[in-house]
């Protein structure tokens, strides 16, 4: 029976079964996929008891699907992108802290992603904006002088001030995605965005890399969250050139674009 093991397994996911392994390689961009939360996955001064961080396995069933999903996301980068600056992804059932569930979170070039297949709001689009949205944290890290936060600040009304935090916001009950028309005309898309300069950057890359024809309607209408896009786009067009807007508003869900191998700046 152990012969026909590793052909079974092959069978099982090109047929679309449960994913038997607790992680997987990328072969395009060497980024391993892990689903399991073996060890101390998160750094370790979130075990200790005010943030608690609990982790629970990616249920086999779902894996597949997840796989699927990040593959669509990998394919609106340039593979020298990621392979420089994504060493990681843990896909988890949920993750806590505070005792509180989070979406997503990034640690160094890691990006760790919540998927529970028995919660109706963790669509394909949606797992597909926390990658985009927590990878641009990963990349404003590693290219700090890219995007001048000043520059972008300036943006806003001059009586605005930013919140406390993301992690403030998700305890406090105002991390709201949805899109809030009543926000648009100072600048932001979601109440989640007033949350820190670095979530209002986030919520921005998570719809240039996975909004829809909904989203430039809103820039074009609005001439502070055009500013912030153009800002955005000149960031990720420094870190290769082919992030043109043009580039941007082709992508999308259904069928991102192939996107050359290699770094080009």
């Amino acid at each position: 029976m152990r012969t026909f093991a590793p052909l079974l397994m092959v069978v099982l996911i090109l047929l679309g079964s449960t994913f038997p392994l607790d992680s997987y390689v990328d072969e395009r961009t060497d980024t391993e996929i892990i689903f399991t939360p073996d060890g101390r996955i998160f750094p370790s001064h979130w075990y200790h008891p005010k943030i608690n961080a609990t982790a629970v396995p990616l249920a086999p069933v779902e894996r597949n699907r997840f796989i699927h999903i990040i593959n669509r996301a990998f394919a609106k980068y340039p593979d020298q992108v990621l392979r420089e600056h994504l060493d990681r992804i843990y896909a988890l059932k949920y993750m806590k802290f505070y005792g509180i569930p989070f979406g997503g979170t990034n640690v160094g070039n890691t990006v760790f992603i919540s998927d529970d297949e028995s919660n109706p709001s963790f669509t394909d689009s949606y797992i597909e904006g926390v990658f985009h949205h927590e990878f641009s944290s990963v990349l404003k890290r590693s290219f700090p002088a890219f995007l001048n936060s000043n520059v972008w600040e300036a943006v806003n009304e001059p009586t605005f001030t930013y919140g406390n935090g993301g992690v403030y916001a998700i305890r406090t009950g105002e991390a709201s995605l949805a899109l809030n028309p009543e926000l648009y005309p100072s600048g932001f898309l979601t109440q989640y965005s007033q949350a820190s300069v670095e979530e209002d950057i986030n919520v921005f890359a998570q719809n240039l890399f996975s909004g829809e024809k909904s989203f430039w309607e809103i820039v074009e209408r609005n001439p502070k969250i055009r500013r912030k896009a153009q800002l955005l786009i000149a960031f990720y067009q420094k870190i290769d050139s082919r992030f043109t807007e043009s580039y941007f508003r082709r992508i999308s869900h259904a069928n991102p674009p192939k996107i050359m191998a290699g770094n080009r700046n």
